[in-house]
Formats: C-alpha cells, sequence, structure tokens
C-alpha cells in the first residue's frame, strides 16, 4: 500500500490557510485520493478541548497534529492541515515524522488580513483584548524550505490551489490531472514551482 502525503498549511491568521486546504481537499477527493483534512480549530474543539494558546499547549497542539498525520499517511491516506504554527521546530517536527512532507507557506500582508479577518481576531486585537497574534503581537518564524509559497494577496484561490496539485504531481505524490489551456497557472508559475523544487533537490 502507498503511503500518503502530509500536507502542512502554515501562515499568519487570515492569509488564507483554511481556504486553500479545502480546496485542495476537494481537488484531491475529486481524483480518488484518500485524503483528511484536519482542521486545526476542529481538532482543537473535538480533541483537544483542554488547550489554550499557550506556547506549551501550541506545542501539544501541533503535536497532535502531527502524530494523527503519521497515523494516516503510513495507511495510505493523505492528510492536510491548516494551522499557524508559528514556530520552525514544531513544523520540521512534523517533517521528521512523516515521509512524504509537502511545507505549505501561505503569504499575506498584515494589511490584508486585517482587512480580511474571517474570525474577528485583529479587530478584537485592535480593542486590546488580545495580544498573541502571530506576524504582529508574536514571531511568525518563515519556513525556511517549504515546498510551496503562496502569495494570496497576489493571486487568486484556484491558483493557489492548482500550485499545490502542480508541486505534488512533479514530486510524484499524486498522479498528474488533466492538461489543457485552460489550466489555471503560467507557464513561468509552472517553471518556477520546478526551480524551487530543484533547489530542494526533489528534482533534477
Amino acid at each position: 500500500m502507498d503511503k500518503g502525503v502530509f500536507i502542512w498549511f502554515t501562515g499568519v491568521p487570515a492569509s488564507g490557510k483554511s481556504t486553500i486546504a479545502r480546496g485542495v481537499e476537494k481537488a484531491l477527493r475529486e481524483r480518488g485520493v484518500k485524503v483528511e483534512n484536519l482542521d486545526a480549530d476542529e481538532i482543537r474543539a473535538n480533541l483537544s478541548p483542554d488547550l489554550g494558546y499557550t506556547a506549551k499547549d501550541r506545542d501539544t497542539n501541533t503535536k497532535r497534529l502531527a502524530f494523527m498525520g503519521k497515523m494516516l499517511t503510513r495507511n495510505g491516506v493523505s492528510a492536510i492541515v491548516a494551522a499557524v504554527s508559528p514556530l520552525r521546530e514544531h513544523r520540521d517536527r512534523a517533517r521528521r515524522m512523516v515521509d512524504n512532507f509537502v511545507e505549505v507557506w501561505v503569504k499575506a500582508s498584515l494589511e490584508e488580513c486585517k482587512k480580511r479577518d474571517p474570525k474577528g481576531l485583529y479587530k478584537r486585537a485592535e480593542r486590546g483584548e488580545i495580544n498573541d497574534i502571530a506576524g504582529w503581537h508574536m514571531p511568525f518564524e518563515e519556513p525556511e524550505k517549504a515546498e510551496v509559497v503562496l502569495e494570496t494577496d497576489k493571486e487568486s484561490v484556484e491558483q493557489s490551489v492548482a500550485k499545490v496539485l502542480l508541486t505534488l504531481e512533479t514530486i510524484g505524490y499524486i498522479p498528474k490531472g488533466g492538461s489543457g489551456e485552460d489550466k489555471p497557472y503560467s507557464d513561468e508559475d509552472e517553471e518556477k514551482v520546478k526551480e524551487r523544487l530543484r533547489g530542494l533537490g526533489y528534482i533534477e
């Protein structure tokens, strides 16, 4: 049985992680790939209601997410995580636990994230109710070797999803999808994906 791939979306709040993760999940299911979306908020609510947002609790939560991904992928099910996971060491730990690991850095400017603010976090922060937003009040450690970098304030959701899928195809984690003139990325984008993967040693 082939192993699944573990796709870990990281980025500051409101950067677009969950939206793109759901798009990738839908696309993989349409291709017949077995996949589970381990939404960090849902995992917290259902499996880790005891955890807050202290450094220790964040460490525990990311460790649990990584362990669930490990269990799924080794049994042939791909897994998706969308979590802020601001510390590099937590994401690197997940990478060490799983063979087929892809880190997706979802980037957007602070101004754009404040404008989106789907959970009202930034508005609460401006009212002085919270002061622990990664990338604003506390550090967000940028990935050093992310397989995918998305700039969601410059590209559409469809383009971002396509870049993730193209990366998975190029590495060989999923079969190639259909091709045609209607592909949602340019030849230049495709070459950038390949150039990044060459730099990381995935392809020659």
